[in-house]
């Protein structure tokens, strides 16, 4: 019989081997096709050919088959001023016309753009300038669309944000009604500040600014390469527009709008800015986005077309991008014709889902094969008794088991199958101990099982609403250690409650010894007279000693069950007196009062080190915390720590320098005793 138990608890052993390598294989193979669809998806590299007039700003095949190009126009285009519609486009893909497409202006959809003005506020602008500069922005204001959002900045001395990005027009008009003229010129610093409106507005996927200047920098720290790469970065397009006077040359704000993708406009007259702003207002809001359905062409690059025929004024583009459906072999490039299929699938979110649960389920196999490799499978006496020792009723045993078998829980028949391939090796035992510590009435298996499912859902659910990796990946490392965390927390209370009963009950235990009474018999009287934790701990150790275990093992089983160091001391000296005899009564007495001596130093200690570790936890969470509000309130500020090499050098030792800290400030508030 124990070689036929053997033999099927290595079959399944060997069973749950050959699953875990049939699933990594089919994981293996789903995320090939995820990781290249993943590749994919933002695959915008692109080449164009030179336009006249046509300017392609993105092509989006994220969602591919699915295509989206904005396109605009450049400087001084006749297109760029006048109002299109559909029938003036003619789209091809790989020279053959595509008949359904979509069409719409950016103003008309709902791809609010976000706008930055930049005003010289300098000494130089003031009188007649100046107002000029607050009427032309606000009759900008007025004419952008009422979902856009705008922000303001002003520069003289330094730079100053009068207004965050915000879509109220009147809100808008008063913060630029408080910019007045005074100081010297800090103008790359005026964008750079602009370009940092960008940090926390991801959303935003049409981006502008516009600076107005009078006069070269004289005051910045900042230079033309570093608001160039900046604008890059955030995929800013910059509109320049220059005051001119005699020692006003715009060669700076000229390559930063030409490099940016943006244009220069100057004028020599203040009265011209209103002008200027509402042909920048109206070019901005005269870009086009296409979009149709590609037919997914079997080459390894995609040609589009664009034509555009207004009032005899014609002009074309076309664009080349790589097919996201295309693969490569060995030798050369070929048209894989599963591509297609496998790519469509891995865009669709239950096949994401079950792809990560077949990852969650192949890691979890993998858990447990090490176990039940690494825990031997010995059962002693105590795991023979535990369903006597546990039982807490006095109805007869047979009756008690048939009436759980007919009142069994959803939950224990779902966790039937866990409860039989952990039940071999121990492997729910020790989640068993860590529950009855905590006086939980949950079994381990019944834990496992429910534990495992809300990892699985927490996982499925987060990805599926936020489509954000990294929040996933937070939400279900809380999930997976939050229970035991919460275990460790009802385990340390249950013992601390149990360590604060016990020199009552030891004293308990000395009257009814001193009274005549037997151990059993005063082990009877605390279980009567004591509340949980301790009367079911002392209960369980009685069934265990009525069922034939001795005395002393049965209270070692206590001892290892609850874990309690000054209940240890109890059952050492119980068992010192049973080999050389003595007082019982009086040890009970002794080791009752030597707890309660200790107790009383103990909390004198904490109370003479409380100021000490108050201290302690302010110098270790303060410098995190600061980090953390930095990070929200002035992203730019610290993200240098993270995207130069100086800066994350400075970092890594600063971690190191903390860990060390830390380290040291616990030894020193540690007392020992």
């Amino acid at each position: 019989m124990l070689g036929n138990n053997k033999f099927k608890k290595s079959k399944i052993t060997y069973g749950l081997i050959i699953i875990f390598v049939f699933i990594t294989g089919v994981v293996f193979f789903a995320l090939n096709s995820f990781v290249f669809a993943q590749g994919t998806e933002s695959s915008s590299q692109q080449l164009s050919q030179e336009s006249e007039q046509i300017v392609i700003k993105d092509i989006d095949t994220k969602k591919y088959p699915e295509i989206n190009i904005y396109l605009n126009f450049k400087a001084g285009s006749l297109l760029g001023l006048s109002s299109l519609d559909k029938s003036n486009f003619t789209i091809t893909e790989n020279n053959e016309p595509v008949k359904n497409f979509d069409f719409a202006k950016i103003g008309e959809i709902n791809e609010p753009a976000g706008i930055v003005l930049v005003l010289d506020a300098s000494g130089s602008m003031k009188g007649s300038p100046i107002i000029d500069a607050i009427n032309a922005a606000n009759t900008f204001i007025d004419e952008m669309g009422g979902s856009d959002r705008i922000a303001v900045i002003g520069f003289s001395d330094k730079a100053i944000v009068y207004s965050n990005f915000s879509s109220n027009k009147q809100q808008l008009k008063d913060s630029i009604s408080h910019v007045a003229a005074a100081g010297e010129t800090a103008l790359f610093d005026g964008i750079i500040k602009g370009l940092d409106q960008f940090n926390n507005s991801d959303e935003i996927n049409h981006r502008y600014l516009i600076v107005l200047s009078d006069g070269k920098d004289t005051a910045s720290f900042s230079d033309v390469g570093e608001v160039v790469q900046k604008s890059k970065e955030k995929n800013v397009i910059v509109y320049s527009i220059a005051l001119l006077s005699k020692d006003f040359d715009p060669k700076d704000i000229s390559q930063i709008s030409k490099e940016t993708g943006g244009e220069l406009l100057t004028t020599a007259n203040s009265q011209d800015l209103a002008g200027f702003y509402s042909l920048i207002s109206q070019k901005i809001r005269n870009q086009y986005k296409i979009s149709f359905k590609s037919t997914k062409p079997r080459t390894e690059n995609i040609d589009i077309g664009i034509a555009i025929n207004k009032s005899n004024i014609n002009d074309s583009i076309k664009i080349t991008y790589p097919n996201p459906f295309y693969t490569y072999s060995a030798s050369k490039v070929i048209g894989d014709p599963l591509a297609d299929t496998r790519y469509a699938f891995a865009g669709i979110w239950w096949f994401k889902s079950v792809i990560f649960a077949l990852v969650f389920v192949s890691v979890t196999l993998l858990i447990y094969l090490i176990s039940t490799i690494m825990v031997r499978n010995k059962k002693g006496l105590k795991s023979r008794i535990d369903s006597y020792a546990n039982s807490a009723t006095g109805k007869n045993l047979e009756a008690e088991l048939a009436e759980k078998e007919k009142k069994k829980s959803t939950l224990s028949r779902l966790s039937g199958f866990i409860s039989k391939i952990s039940s071999g090796r121990r492997f729910g035992e020790l989640f068993d101990q860590k529950l009855k510590r905590a006086g939980m009435s949950l079994k381990g298996t019944e834990f496992i099982f429910i534990h495992i499912t809300l990892v699985i859902i927490s996982t499925l659910v987060t990805f599926l609403l936020t489509k954000n990796i990294s929040l996933m990946l937070m939400i279900v490392m809380v999930v997976i250690f939050f229970p035991f965390l919460f275990i460790n927390f009802k385990t340390g209370q249950r013992l601390k409650k149990f360590n604060e009963q016990l020199p009552d009950t030891l004293q308990l235990i000395e009257g009814a010894l001193k009274a005549g009474y037997s151990l059993n018999q005063s082990l009877a009287m605390v279980i009567e007279e004591t509340k949980p934790p301790i009367s079911e701990e002392f209960k369980i150790t009685l069934s265990e000693i009525r069922i034939g275990l001795p005395e002393k093992e049965a209270l070692e089983n206590m001892a290892t069950r609850i874990n309690s160091e000054l209940f240890s001391w109890v059952v050492k000296a119980i068992n010192i007196q049973r080999e050389v005899g003595g007082n019982l009564a009086e040890i009970m007495d002794i080791i009752a009062n030597t707890i309660r001596e200790r107790d009383r130093v103990l909390r004198q200690i904490r109370a003479l080190v409380s100021e000490g570790k108050l201290s302690a936890y302010v110098l270790i969470g303060l410098p995190i915390c600061i980090a953390i509000i930095l990070s929200i309130i002035n992203k730019s500020y610290i993200s240098v720590l993270v995207t130069t090499k100086m800066g994350m050098g400075m970092l890594a030792l600063a971690i190191v320098l903390m860990i060390v800290g830390i380290m040291w400030i616990l030894r020193i508030i540690k007392i020992e005793y």
